[in-house]
């Protein structure tokens, strides 16, 4: 297994920056968002990444459209999450 914690520290800077640098809703921000949001699930900690995908899809609706192939990846990752939680009514 690798270096989670090494990846998330890595993962984090790079969200920082981007929002920084390109705003909130650039779709390289929200790519970052849910990139952070997947590390943060495969380490277990599901509420962390549950508002990581979260904002990731809020912000992809607002800016892409509700049927942009990134926000399609967006609901399917939350809806994972939320099975993943047991919150099948959610998922």
């Amino acid at each position: 297994k690798g270096d989670l914690d090494g990846a998330e520290a890595l993962y984090r800077e790079d969200l920082e920056a981007s929002r920084e640098t390109l705003g909130d809703r650039h779709p390289s921000t929200l790519t970052s968002i849910n990139n952070l949001g997947r590390l943060l699930a495969a380490k277990g900690d599901l509420d962390g990444a549950e508002a990581l995908y979260r904002e990731d899809l809020e912000a992809s609706r607002e800016t892409l459209g509700d049927r942009h192939p990134s926000t399609l990846t967006s609901i399917n990752n939350l809806g994972r999450l939320l099975a993943a939680k047991g919150d099948l009514d959610g998922a």
